[in-house]
């Protein structure tokens, strides 16, 4: 029996990037349980502004975009996510078969 093992995030570090002129960014490194295979790192570098160096993954983005990356993070390491376009073509075309965005839950919380 095979059991398929992905890296995981074993941990965040999220820095502020003022230095460099761009207001309102975060850098996130993400720390995984070991270096990426190839394929791994090709999943990690369509990310938009990912990039990926070993054990360690790297993205910049907005402070409230960083819990939308890290799940996407997680996705790609799993193999679970694919671009949008792949996704509609493997299912024939048929924009139901998409997967959520964000937020976007089937679940609404109480009040909502």
């Amino acid at each position: 029996m095979l059991v398929p093992l992905f890296p995981r995030v074993t941990g965040m570090k999220i820095e502020n990037v003022w230095g460099r002129g761009a207001r309102g960014l975060v850098r996130c490194t993400a720390r995984l349980t070991r270096a990426l295979r190839a394929e791994e790192s090709e999943r990690i570098n369509r990310l938009l502004k990912t990039s990926s160096d070993g054990s360690q993954v790297v993205h910049e983005c907005r402070p409230e975009e960083v819990e939308e990356w890290h799940t996407r993070l997680v996705e790609a390491l799993s193999g679970a996510w694919a671009p949008a376009a792949a996704t509609v073509a493997a299912s024939g075309g048929d924009e139901r078969a998409r997967p959520l965005k964000g937020n976007a839950s089937p679940f609404r919380r109480r009040g909502q």
